[in-house]
């Protein structure tokens, strides 16, 4: 699965051998309201979903019981890309 990231910039380290740079960056858009947003047994619905791989299943369920308004594709992806972290910790 792709991240979708956004460069906020370089910035150097002082003390930091040979001019070290780093890049930050960070996951953009990742909303916990939409898991929130979510039933008990839409939540372990959805787990279940990931958890077996049918990613494409688990979005639907997402956007079916989330209610109104019914939430976007990228936020739903987010979650996917959240929930399947979680699960595999």
């Amino acid at each position: 699965m792709k991240e979708r990231f956004i460069r906020l910039g370089a910035f150097h380290i002082p003390g930091a051998d040979m001019g070290l740079w780093l890049f930050g960056r960070f996951n953009v858009g990742v909303d916990d309201s939409l898991w929130s947003r979510l039933s008990a047994e839409a939540r372990a619905e959805v787990d279940g979903l990931v958890a077996a791989g049918r990613n494409v299943q688990a979005i639907a369920v997402m956007r079916e019981r989330a209610g109104l308004p019914r939430p976007g594709l990228h936020a739903c992806v987010d979650l996917l890309d959240q929930r399947f972290t979680a699960l595999r910790q």
